[in-house]
């Protein structure tokens, strides 16, 4: 039972930094637009890039072989291909086609979509975190 209240009285601080790193999305997101728009234009598929290097070493070289230590490796692999794959088709039932238009209504909504998806994994990761952690009597 000790457990459980343990990793309870986490919970206020997950939901808080998933909280945080959400306002600190939008309001880097906000300053970003303060840039003049032609260095925006020549800025984001750097940033872009940057964040697909970021989120694949953060994979490839910390999250998977953890996981291998902990799991089968063809469980892992599956998972890994499955989560790849499923992305994707979200990605593309959701963001069906890709367009430079700054008045297109159809992808004016991902924004929200990012937001609110980062918010979510946010917080799955702090659960996660949370659940990964001994707990100490």
């Amino acid at each position: 039972m000790t457990e459980i209240l343990s990793g309870l009285g986490m919970l206020p601080w997950i939901v808080g930094f998933s909280l945080l790193g959400s306002v600190g999305a939008v309001g880097g997101a906000a300053l970003f637009l303060l840039v003049p728009k032609g260095i925006r234009r020549g800025l984001v598929p750097c940033l872009i890039s940057c964040a697909t290097g970021t989120l694949l070493g953060a994979a490839f070289l910390g999250m998977i072989p953890a996981a291998l230590k902990q799991a089968p490796t063809i469980a892992v692999s599956a998972t890994v291909l499955s989560g790849m794959v499923l992305f994707v088709i979200l990605e593309k039932l959701v963001l069906w086609r890709h367009c430079h238009d700054s008045g297109c209504e159809v992808h004016g909504r991902a924004a929200p979509l990012v937001l609110i998806g980062d918010a979510f994994h946010d917080f799955v990761d702090g659960m996660v975190i949370q659940c990964s952690q001994p707990i100490r009597t």
